[in-house]
């Protein structure tokens, strides 16, 4: 074989390599981007755990967010502030989730399928109702606010049936 020959193997070889480990490189990124994913899904359930294990451990919360929502008592201002921040936390909540599925962390569809329609039903309620109209311009962008506010209109179907479940 003549160096010719060589160098012309030799550059075969290296390009192979290359190959090779771009598709190794490609293999790590998308492996560390799943755990990412992961890591970000483990953070929002963290969130939401907070929320769900406040009000399934302390009945005053869970009497606060039902007879509060729906205007059975009426509520002193420290009741009020209590329920204006727990609906905020809810809000907030929702608003990572859909913030991540507006980045693509999270699959199309993960806020009008999961904490979108629950936190339309809290805001379908009458002092939730109010709680959102002053809320959404404080603090949360427009693209958030008007994706929350065409939900009734997406869910209506979803409510219809979980109202006659009761």
């Amino acid at each position: 074989m003549s160096f010719e020959q060589l160098s012309y193997l030799a550059q075969i070889v290296a390009s192979v390599g290359v190959v090779v480990s771009l598709i190794f490189v490609g293999l790590q990124i998308k492996q560390n981007t799943g755990a990412l994913q992961r890591n970000e899904h483990n953070s929002t359930m963290a969130q939401w755990t907070v929320i769900r294990m406040a009000i399934a451990k302390n009945r005053d919360i869970a009497e606060l967010m039902t007879a509060g929502l729906h205007g059975e008592r009426p509520l002193d201002a420290a009741d009020q502030l209590r329920l204006e921040q727990m609906l905020a936390e809810h809000a907030w909540a929702a608003f990572h989730i859909w913030d991540r599925t507006q980045r693509g962390v999270f699959p199309k569809g993960t806020f009008e399928l999961t904490c979108g329609p629950l936190l339309c039903r809290l805001l379908r309620t009458a002092r939730g109702g109010a709680w959102w109209q002053s809320a959404k311009y404080a603090g949360f962008i427009p693209g958030f606010v008007l994706d929350v506010d065409a939900m009734p209109a997406k869910d209506s179907g979803a409510s219809v049936a979980i109202a006659s479940g009761k």
